[in-house]
C-alpha cells in the first residue's frame, strides 16, 4: 500500500470510491459526478492537502480536505473519509492522518475540522486516536412545511446581494463549514436567496439550495422573532420548489433555531459530532 496527496487524481476515481464507501453508510449515499464537484467547490477542496491510499495504484481509501482563513487561523475541514468496504479495519484512517499531520503542520495549518454521524462510534474512535475532540453537537433535520403562522405584514424580496454585517447581526451561533458565510458568498449563483422586510426594515433572510432543496441558513433579528418571519420566509419557498426541506448541521445550543425547526413539524433526522484536532497550537 502507498499513502500519498491526491494531487492530479482524476474526479472520476474519487467519485467511484467515495460512492462505494458510502454504499452501507447510516445513511447510503450515491454522488453523480456533478454533484460531487459541486460538493468540492463547496467544502473548498484542495486535493494538494487531501490525501488517499492506493494498492496497486488503485485509490481504495482518501480523505477530502478543504481549506479556508477563518478568524486569522488557517483551518482545513475534512469534506469526507472514506475506506472501501473490504479495506476497512485496517486503521487506514489512522495511519492517512499519520501521513499528512506533518505534511499539514509545516504548511502552517492551524486546525482541522469535521462533523462525523453521533452514532458512528468506529469513526468517531479512530478520529480520536488522531487527537481530535468533540467542540459541538449538531442536529439535522428533514420534513414537510406545512403554513402554522405566516405574517401578512412581511414583504419577501429576492436578495440580489448578501448584506453580511446586517445578516451576522441575527445569529445565535457560527454555521457550521459548509453553510458558512464564505461557502454561501461561493454559492452565490446556484442558492436562492429571499430577504423578509417589515415597513422596509430588514428583519429576516433565507438562504436555500433548490437542487439539493436544502435551507442553508436561515436568520431573524433578535427583536422581530416569533412573528411569523421565518414561516413567511419558508412558505414563499415552498410556492415555488414545493414544500419538502433538509437542513445539516444545527447547533444544538442554536434554540431559537431547534424550537422553530420543532415548531412547523420537521423531524430529527441525525445528528453529528463536530469535532476539531488543533495542529500548530502557538
Amino acid at each position: 500500500m502507498e499513502i500519498r496527496s491526491l494531487e492530479g487524481i482524476d474526479n472520476k476515481d474519487i467519485l467511484k470510491v467515495f460512492n462505494e464507501s458510502f454504499s452501507d453508510y447510516f445513511v447510503p449515499l450515491k454522488l453523480t459526478s456533478k454533484q460531487l464537484t459541486s460538493k468540492m467547490i463547496a467544502d473548498k477542496t484542495d486535493l494538494q492537502l487531501s490525501v488517499g491510499v492506493f494498492e496497486n495504484q488503485k485509490l481504495i481509501a482518501f480523505i477530502l480536505h478543504g481549506f479556508d482563513t477563518i478568524n486569522n487561523q488557517k483551518v482545513v475541514y475534512n469534506g469526507g473519509t472514506g475506506v472501501i468496504p473490504e479495506k476497512r479495519g485496517s486503521g487506514l484512517t489512522k495511519r492517512m492522518y499519520s501521513f499528512n499531520l506533518p505534511i499539514l503542520k509545516k504548511k502552517g495549518i492551524d486546525k482541522i475540522i469535521l462533523e462525523v454521524i453521533a452514532k458512528n462510534t468506529q469513526a468517531i474512535k479512530s478520529y480520536e486516536k488522531s487527537g481530535f475532540k468533540t467542540v459541538r453537537e449538531l442536529v439535522c433535520y428533514k420534513g414537510e412545511f406545512i403554513p402554522n403562522k405566516t405574517n401578512e405584514e412581511v414583504v419577501i424580496k429576492e436578495l440580489q446581494t448578501y448584506p453580511w454585517k446586517i445578516m451576522e447581526s441575527f445569529w445565535d451561533i457560527n454555521p457550521t463549514w459548509q453553510n458558512s458565510k464564505k461557502v454561501m458568498t461561493k454559492l452565490r449563483t446556484e442558492n436562492t436567496a429571499l430577504g423578509a422586510y417589515l415597513k422596509n426594515q430588514f428583519v429576516g433572510y433565507i438562504i436555500y439550495n433548490p437542487e439539493t432543496k436544502r435551507v442553508q441558513q436561515i436568520a431573524t433579528h433578535k427583536d422581530f422573532r416569533k412573528k411569523g418571519i421565518a414561516s413567511s420566509l419558508i412558505n414563499e419557498l415552498a410556492k415555488k420548489h414545493g414544500n419538502a426541506f433538509s437542513i445539516i448541521n444545527v447547533d444544538k445550543k442554536a434554540e431559537s433555531a431547534t424550537n422553530f425547526f420543532d415548531s412547523i413539524g420537521f423531524k430529527n433526522d441525525l445528528e453529528q459530532l463536530e469535532m476539531e484536532l488543533k495542529i500548530n497550537k502557538n
